[in-house]
Formats: structure tokens, C-alpha cells, sequence
């Protein structure tokens, strides 16, 4: 499933240099998936056979990328398949050497993680420093596309030549949006670039900022203070609901 424009998704953060930073600049950090704290998430299961019937696709997009004209792709499939469908070894070579350098791309990618929920007690506890920080609701821009995690038991399996199918049916990208199922309960979303480990623009407009329940009253004035010229910023403060062991949000004012 796909979300774009319109959609609030939610982000937890500690209280930290970067935050204020974030806020004021107005870019965000984008994690590279070998940094996650789970070192199983974005696992590529790579299948590198490829079925016959898929070689001429993918030499097609490799030909075309290195600047090929039409023309010429024709006389190098020809050369490189048989009439007869027969794959010859320099085909077979072509494409176990881009192997490597697509794999080399796919993992330079950089992923922002964010959840359908603001209320999520594991949540508040690992990455708003046990509720001392804070949520950010995003309105995600027009330009921006997330989608939702699925969570598996198994890591999906993805064929290589799924990657330089145009006309494939399959989500060739999975895997960045599988998790084990013991993640469920974060009900996550991400949105992906092409690089990671770098800033990037924030996914859309801040319109929901939810005080942790621990948060001080200094550190949230700090916050209050950034964004006040931030004309549609509604602030909220989480609370505790005692008989039901929960957490509840409260709408606040500016300064509360």
C-alpha cells in the first residue's frame, strides 16, 4: 500500500541537538538500512538465477544504460542470444558483471521510518528516550511517496532479474518494506531516496507536535519557540490513562 499527499504519519525523536537542528533547517536524517538497530531489516534474499526468459530484458537495460542506440542493442541481442533463444557466455558474462554494481546501489539507498500510530508505549520508551522527547506529525507533501511495511516471518526472496524488468508486476523493492513480524505493533511506513546517510528535505508540512510524557517544560518551550512562526502547528502532550495502563493525548496551547 501506497501513501502520498495528505496523509499524517508520525515520527518519535529524543530531545537532541539534531532535533533542533531538524526543525530549524528543515531536513531530516535518511539512515542508510545497515544502521538499523534491527539487523535483519532490508535483508536482500537475492536470487541471482536468472530465467532464460528474462535474459534479453536484462540486457536490454544494461546495453541502454551504457548509451547504446537502438540500433546498435539490436545487433548486441542478436550477437548475445541465438534465433533459437540460445544464451551464449558473453550474455551470461554482461549481466554477473553489473550484478555487483547494482547490488552496490541498492545498498546505498536511505530510509526515513515512520508510523500510523503517536500513542505506541514501545515506542515512546525506545526511540523518545523512555517519553523525555517527543512525536512529530508529518503531512506528507505532494512530492513524497510512502509505503507500508509488511511484516513476514521469512525474508522475501528477490530475483535479480526483477530489478531491470520495466513491465514487472512484483515489487522488486520488497524487501526495504519487510520486517519481521515481531516489529508489528510500530505499524511503520517508509519513504526511500536514492542515497543515505545524508540530510534530506523533511517529508511534508509539521502540523502535530506531542509532547512525551516526561518531556521538561524548558526543553518543550525550546521547541514551541522554533516553531511559533509555524502558523498551523497544533501541540499536544501525552498523559496517563491509569485504569487502562495506557497512554492518552491531550490538546494543549502555545506555552502550555
Amino acid at each position: 500500500m501506497i501513501i502520498n499527499a495528505e496523509s499524517l504519519l508520525y515520527k518519535y525523536y529524543p530531545y537532541s541537538e539534531y532535533l533542533l537542528e531538524m526543525l530549524i533547517t528543515k531536513k531530516a536524517w535518511f539512515s542508510k538500512p545497515e544502521t538499523f538497530n534491527d539487523p535483519s531489516d532490508c535483508y536482500l534474499n537475492f536470487d541471482y538465477n536468472i530465467p532464460p526468459d528474462k535474459y534479453e530484458k536484462c540486457l536490454r537495460w544494461q546495453l541502454k544504460r551504457e548509451g547504446r542506440s537502438q540500433l546498435q542493442i539490436e545487433k548486441d541481442i542478436k550477437h548475445l542470444i541465438s534465433q533459437d533463444g540460445i544464451i551464449n557466455n558473453d550474455a551470461k558474462k554482461v549481466v554477473d558483471e553489473i550484478s555487483a554494481s547494482t547490488l552496490d546501489v541498492i545498498q546505498k539507498i536511505g530510509v526515513y521510518c515512520l508510523s500510523e500510530v503517536s500513542t505506541n508505549m514501545t515506542m515512546w520508551a525506545h526511540y523518545a528516550d523512555n517519553h523525555k522527547g517527543l512525536c512529530l506529525g508529518f503531512l506528507l507533501s505532494k512530492e513524497v511517496v510512502a509505503e507500508k511495511v509488511t511484516y513476514v516471518a521469512e525474508a522475501p526472496k528477490v530475483n535479480f532479474s526483477e530489478l531491470f524488468d520495466d513491465e514487472s508486476t512484483e515489487n522488486e523493492y520488497k524487501w526495504i518494506f519487510s520486517k519481521h513480524h515481531d516489529w508489528e505493533n510500530e505499524r511503520e511506513w517508509r519513504i526511500v531516496v536514492p542515497q543515505g546517510n545524508m540530510l534530506w528535505p523533511i517529508p511534508g508540512e509539521i502540523t502535530t507536535v506531542i509532547f512525551g510524557l516526561r518531556m521538561d517544560e524548558t526543553k518543550r518551550e525550546v521547541i514551541q519557540r522554533i516553531l511559533m512562526n509555524e502558523d498551523d502547528v497544533q501541540y499536544f502532550e501525552m498523559i496517563r490513562n491509569n485504569e487502562l495502563l495506557r497512554l492518552n493525548v491531550r490538546k494543549i496551547g502555545m506555552g502550555t
